[in-house]
């Protein structure tokens, strides 16, 4: 048995089990606080199904369903319930895939309707433009309506549909997109469909709740509805630690749901727990407390420093890593990169803070300046895919010794490139001398660099064989190609362009940070991490970006007219995104706790500071502080 699903139970442990026993399946929400053990009481809950229900299961052949948000994620509850064969862990995108793979001909119908429907749009679209705009725009989408017309007419020849990274239509390939779309319309709109769901899964949990896709949350609550009391479907999480913009937030319980809250805080000391609760106070009723015995809790330290917006920003925060080194009871805040006990971690806003200091500026500006957001979120997130050729197959291949290493080798055979022997080609002999000299002109172009190198590096490795290409990425690179056919959006075509033109050698430092292995990170970065020591680092103006602002959270700064009509109209404000995000941040901290908030107006950002309650006996830090080193 797992060290977690054996963890002494929690009122809401006790409360949730009574729920799982009762004579009827009652769904629920579970809303538990950072640092609650949410992950816990879920796995805790599926040990408790296995072991009460476990037999009543099998002799249906059922299982129970548990949703979560990555795939080391999926692996981590897996193993804490043994890997037992009744729990079927899995990503959204893999969940909703197994549900509708068996049914081939509904998926036929969707994609049909799919591209009809953007046929539509697109020619809506031709129609309401004025005679100007016509004239720049209608011959790119003159080409990809032939295009939708093309894979209309090709579709017929599709025997079967996977699920890939990236849409191929043609070649019955779905992508995450269309999974995340097409199933849970599906389910919706299928009784069929949801009475499988509902027959397969009686148990159907969803962990990280809060950043699941509102459209899946529909389907699942769907599914619930159509079984009529036979499903039990829960869902863990915490509205307050929602920091995908696609994410669902608060789950609205449905009549008869039970709601559960779990307010204990197991990571923080007394000082940050009491900063955690400050943030949160504005937002919800959820007052955490400690979940440590009071022989076990430690007191910890808070620091509150206001400092100028200036250019001499890195400056200033060496000068309070010093502060705290002499001030602090905590020892070290060096930058950490690791999750050693020893340095602090530094948490900031945005990546584009992180990426003019660790040098990978041009890059973050690629994929943010520009209409795609789905790209701006997956760069943010780690997992865009015009850069998984990189952090996949180019850069091992350029770290290992020389270009026949037993680890360049690996890398190719791994990743469907030259070496797949699974496709026909010459014999291995001959490939893996076409491999190593392909290998080392891709060392060679890496090594040289430049602007431009980003372009020049993936063109080798795609026309090499090194790189199983997206299709999305062969479409780009050769637009008559194999894959002439994919309709690439021209906000795609605009950051693959920008993208192309970057220099290579800001790569692995991006990839350093996304792998947590520098003293930055970011919301997404941290998400479920906690460090001794946190920095916080608050800068709307370095920031640049709208969504939040930490000025107008603590009243240094009015409210536009937008934002008012937002908070009058109950929608997600600047406020409650900032709160949460903050939130985020400072609940990182174990022990010890700094937020750092540059400002153009110090002496008003620090009275705000003093009024709003978050500094620790009402102090302050300044410059003038510092300066006392």
């Amino acid at each position: 048995m797992s060290s977690r699903a054996s963890a002494p139970d929690t009122p809401a442990d006790i409360e949730l089990r009574g729920l799982i026993d009762g004579d009827h399946l009652k769904s629920f929400v579970m809303v538990a606080g950072a640092g609650s053990g949410k992950t816990t009481s879920l796995v805790k809950a599926l040990d408790h199904v296995v072991n009460r229900h476990g037999s009543r299961l099998r002799a249906r052949t059922q299982n129970v369903a548990c949703i979560t948000y990555t795939e080391v994620a999926a692996k981590e509850i897996h193993a804490d319930v043994g890997n037992n064969a009744l729990v079927e862990v899995s990503t959204i995108h893999s969940f909703l895939w197994s549900l509708i793979k068996p049914f081939q001909r509904d998926i036929a119908k969707w994609v049909r309707r799919h591209l009809e429907n953007k046929i539509r749009k697109l020619t809506e679209k031709q129609a309401a433009y004025s005679s100007r705009t016509r004239k720049t725009t209608s011959e790119k989408d003159t080409a990809d309506l032939k295009k939708f017309h093309t894979q209309i007419e090709l579709l017929g020849k599709v025997e079967h549909y996977s699920y890939g990274t990236g849409s191929d239509y043609v070649k019955g390939v779905l992508g995450h997109e269309d999974i995340v779309t097409m199933v849970p319309e599906l389910i919706i709109s299928s009784k069929l469909l949801a009475r499988v769901v509902a027959n397969k899964f009686p148990y159907i949990f969803v962990d990280e709740s809060q950043d699941t896709f509102p459209k899946v949350v529909e389907a699942l609550k769907h599914v619930c509805t159509q079984a009529q009391g036979a499903v039990c479907l829960g869902f863990f999480g915490d509205p307050m630690q929602q920091i995908y913009q696609r994410g669902v937030g608060l789950i609205s319980r449905e009549p008869g749901w039970d709601q559960i809250e779990k307010p204990e805080n197991f990571r923080s000391s007394n000082k940050v727990l009491e900063v955690i609760n400050q943030v949160r106070s504005g937002a919800d009723g959820l007052v955490q407390v400690p979940g440590r015995s009071a022989d076990k809790r430690v007191e910890g330290e808070f620091f509150f420093f206001v400092l100028p917006a200036d250019d001499r920003r890195s400056e200033h925060l060496e000068h309070v890593r010093i502060w705290l080194e002499q001030h602090s009871n905590a020892g070290s805040w060096a930058a950490n990169s690791t999750d050693d006990d020893e340095g602090a971690k530094i948490l900031v806003i945005v990546h584009r803070m992180v990426a003019r200091r660790m040098g990978f500026k041009q890059l973050y500006a690629a994929f943010h300046d520009s209409g795609s957001k789905s790209l701006k979120e997956a760069f943010d997130e780690g997992n865009a895919w015009p850069l998984r050729p990189f952090e996949k197959v180019i850069l091992p291949i350029c770290v290992a010794d020389t270009a026949d290493s037993p680890s360049v080798m690996a890398v190719l055979r791994e990743n469907g490139g030259v070496l797949d022997m699974e496709n026909p080609g010459p014999d291995i002999k001959t490939r893996m001398k076409f491999a190593r000299e392909a290998v080392e002109q891709l060392r060679k172009a890496v090594e040289a660099g430049g602007p431009g190198s980003v372009g020049t590096v993936v063109r080798l490795a795609v026309k090499a064989g090194l790189v199983a290409a997206d299709p999305r990425l062969s479409a780009y690179l050769e637009p008559e190609g194999e894959h002439a056919d994919i309709v690439l959006p021209s906000e795609t075509v605009e950051v693959l362009d920008a993208f192309a033109a970057c220099d290579i050698g800001e790569l692995p430092a991006y990839f350093q940070y996304i792998g947590q292995q520098s003293p930055y990170s970011t919301q997404h970065g941290t998400k479920g991490a906690e460090f001794p020591k946190v920095i916080v680092v608050l800068d709307d103006e370095e920031g640049n970006y709208s969504l939040y602002s930490y000025e107008k959270l603590f009243g240094i700064k009015d409210l536009s007219d937008a934002d008012r009509h937002n908070l009058a109209a109950g929608k997600d404000s600047v406020l409650e995104r900032t709160r949460r995000l903050l939130y985020v941040c400072v609940s990182r901290a174990v022990e010890s706790l700094a937020v750092v908030l540059f400002t153009g107006d110090v002496a008003a950002a620090k009275l705000a500071i003093e009024q709003s309650g978050i500094a620790p006996g009402g102090r302050v830090l300044t410059e003038a502080d510092l300066a006392l080193l």
